[in-house]
């Protein structure tokens, strides 16, 4: 499971960090992440060792980061911006 969690978190931040982020990947992140760790919480001898495990910090980590790109996308669809101005405003909060 951990290997798992982690390749397929790296290849999400893979994936929005090249410009490739959509509200898909959010949706299927977003429900393996979130199902995946519950499942394996249900396991006796796991229990919340995916909570509380250093290896798993950052499948977490991306899942956070995941979750604040969309709620960025919702905002920019919401006020009807493009890409770019979505970036210019990035860099003049930074």
């Amino acid at each position: 499971y951990v290997f798992v969690v982690n390749m397929i978190g790296a290849h999400a931040a893979a994936l929005a960090a090249g410009g490739r982020y959509s509200s898909k990947l959010h949706r299927a992140y977003s429900l393996f992440y979130v199902i995946g760790t519950a499942g394996a919480t249900r396991v006796p001898p796991v229990g919340l060792a995916p909570l509380r495990s250093l290896e798993q910090m950052l499948p977490l980590l991306v899942f956070l980061g995941v979750q604040l790109l969309e709620a960025v996308e919702v905002e920019r669809r919401k006020k009807r911006l493009t890409p770019a101005q979505v970036w210019k405003r990035r860099g003049e909060v930074g």
